[in-house]
């Protein structure tokens, strides 16, 4: 997957049909399945560090692009004015989906994140990790258990998965201070917290950290 900043609210992402397939979705799924369309999304977010561009907190709005080759995705984040309105939001998002030079599909794809629901307030805030050994998540969790994080366990596939929710983390230095201690013992996965809950075996659903201080630490 390829990533561009196009200005400081706007990123633009582009994925293969390649990359879309062996991330286990079909073509038919994304045009025409609006969950899938985007849940796919939230893998592709979820594989960059959002905070090297911009924060995804509040309103964003997402156009689709596609060509023969893949899909392009632009993401504008919304500038919020003291009475709490967007501005400088639709003229520059009407100004990238102009500027877009591939050939756009039907309005299906991505179940259409149109000009009406691309608003999107809640906005998912779940980092995953994964990892082999329960053992690895130990030190994690006597670091992080006094942050007072959302904190799940999940296994899929032989590998354990641990979902943080970044939700009510306010602060910028502290979303970067806690991912810096997790990625010191964890790999960071490219897989949705949507794919984990519907195939994965949730092992600890809630208060993974507090759990796992008081069975394993």
């Amino acid at each position: 997957m390829d990533i561009e900043r196009v200005n400081e609210n706007t990123i633009k992402l582009f994925i293969t049909y390649r990359d879309i397939e062996d991330r286990g979705y079909s073509r038919e799924e994304i045009w025409y399945n609006r969950a899938k369309g985007e849940e796919l999304f939230w893998d592709m977010i979820g594989e960059i560090n959002t905070e090297d561009y911009f924060d995804l907190d509040g309103p964003i709005w997402i156009h689709v692009n596609a060509s023969e080759h893949g899909l392009e995705v632009i993401v504008t984040r919304a500038n919020i004015n003291s009475d709490g309105e967007s501005n400088s939001l639709l003229s520059s998002f009407e100004e990238h989906r102009d500027a877009a030079n591939h050939k756009n599909l039907d309005d299906s794809i991505f179940g259409s994140f149109d000009e009406d629901d691309a608003n999107l307030e809640g906005i998912n805030h779940v980092s995953l990790y994964k990892f082999k050994d329960i053992d690895e998540i130990i030190p994690v969790a006597n670091r992080l258990v006094s942050f007072g994080l959302q904190s799940s366990l999940y296994k899929f596939e032989n590998y354990y998965y641990l979902a943080i929710d970044f939700t009510n983390v306010d602060e910028k230095e502290e979303r970067q201070n806690i991912r810096s201690i997790i990625n010191e013992y964890l790999t960071g996965s490219k897989m949705t917290i949507y794919r984990l809950e519907e195939y994965g075996e949730p092992i600890m659903p809630e208060d993974c950290f507090e759990t796992i201080i008081q069975y394993f630490a």
